[in-house]
């Protein structure tokens, strides 16, 4: 989709008020014998209406597109994006500036090349006023196609949706700018995932099985024999095929089939992290252990589920238990808190209330159920009391995982399991 539109910053002498002031004076000039003062008029109406019809007409049929080598990447890590931009008429165009929205928290960001500026995109439908991303160039040929690729790089955890291009081009007279605001429909989306620490998930794994469960959280079903191996020394009696060696053939090893732990299930309450300070160091550490735990699970075939509350700019979602560890690290990377709810500026002794972390509880019980274990991370136990989901989830399968220090003893919860999600960082 495109539209385009004569620029906010144009000069008002290209208005069409002011282009019919001009030709209006010139007329009345005229009629009044002042020949002198209606030529004068006359020349500005002429140059400011070949102008706005030069700027106008600049940036039709002028196309962008980009590409990336990667749009998945850790903290850290960069991607090559490739830009190309068309002008596909003859005229010729004496500059053109490329505006990008500014990526939210600045999560993936270019190492040169573009400028930040603090611009009007005067697009609201498609854009949003505000910082954004610019550069610039200098008289495009006509059929000319401008290629050029950068070096991007992952500063923090985000998702960076490039939703529309802006640019934006004139006369060379620099009294009319006009943009052309498209939508891509191939435009990339880049992901920067909260960063991987390592963490102990021995926990999760003897939860589980409620013992050990082998290496890596594997455990063998000895009544399905996937196949045999010739008899190895050192191999356990019990594994030997004894039906085979009555036979009389020689002495053969059992192979059984390789089973993993049933699902876990994370739910994730942001809202219990919110705090009068405004400082998130506590809520981007516990998603950078939760986005590891998901990660190092599902590395050991654990499958993993997710439920996010609704956020600033996503409703609550909900992931049943998947193997496919990126679609919860996608989600984490996006996820942002909600406004606070500010007091009234009169009653300045009142702290700042928080809206809790609102679940759609039908919709998170049947992504749940599929997992054997639940673990609920927040703050500290006040979220899981102030959820009410303790009283509605089998408390035999729930789990606090708090950030803070845990009490001892909670008598509002004394049937819910408690762990510490910091002490599972390595």
């Amino acid at each position: 989709m495109k539209k385009h539109k004569l620029g906010g910053i144009s000069s008002r002498l290209v208005s069409i008020p002011g282009i019919a002031a001009f030709f209006g004076l010139s007329v009345i000039a005229s009629v009044m014998g002042h020949s002198l003062i209606a030529g004068f008029c006359f020349f500005i109406f002429l140059l400011c209406a070949l102008s706005r019809m030069w700027g106008v007409v600049s940036i039709y049929k002028v196309f962008a597109a980009v590409e990336a080598d990667a749009t998945r990447m850790f903290i850290g890590e960069s991607s090559v994006v490739s830009f190309c931009i068309r002008n596909d008429k003859p005229l010729p165009l004496t500059w053109l500036e490329l505006l990008l929205p500014m990526p939210r928290r600045a999560c993936f960001m270019p190492d040169g090349d573009f400028e930040e500026s603090s611009v009007d995109l005067h697009e609201k439908e498609y854009c949003e006023d505000g910082p954004a991303l610019r550069k610039r160039f200098s008289f495009v040929m006509g059929g000319e196609c401008l290629l050029w690729s950068g070096k991007w790089t992952a500063k923090r955890r985000g998702v960076y949706r490039i939703d529309s291009l802006v640019l934006r081009s004139g006369d060379g007279l620099g009294l009319t700018q006009s943009q052309n605001v498209s939508n891509p429909a191939q435009t990339p989306v880049f992901v920067v995932y909260p960063m991987i620490r390592p963490v102990d998930i021995t926990h999760f794994l003897l939860m589980q099985w409620d013992a050990a469960g082998g290496n890596r959280g594997f455990m063998e079903d000895l009544t399905i024999i996937r196949g045999l191996r010739k008899y190895e020394a050192g191999d356990s009696w019990k594994r030997i095929n004894w039906r085979i060696a009555a036979r009389g053939h020689e002495l053969s090893t059992n192979i059984y089939e390789t089973v993993t732990p049933k699902a876990v299930h994370f739910i994730l309450d942001g809202e219990s992290f919110c705090n009068p300070q405004e400082d998130d160091s506590e809520f981007e550490d516990a998603l950078s252990l939760l986005a590891s735990l998901i990660l190092r699970l599902t590395e050991a075939h654990v499958l993993c589920g997710l439920s996010l509350p609704g956020s600033k700019y996503l409703p609550q979602t909900d992931f049943a238990a998947t193997s496919e560890a990126g679609q919860l690290l996608t989600a984490l990377a996006g996820y942002d808190l909600l406004y606070r709810l500010v007091t009234d500026e009169q009653e300045p002794a009142r702290r700042d209330v928080f809206s809790p972390s609102v679940f759609d509880i039908r919709s998170l019980i049947g992504a749940s159920n599929r997992s054997g274990r639940i673990y609920y991370v927040a703050r500290d136990a006040a979220g899981l009391r102030l959820s009410g989901l303790a009283t509605r989830l089998d408390a035999s399968r729930l789990t606090l995982l708090a950030y803070g220090e845990n009490p001892e003893e909670d008598p509002y919860l004394p049937d819910i399991k408690q762990l510490n999600l910091r002490s599972l960082g390595v």
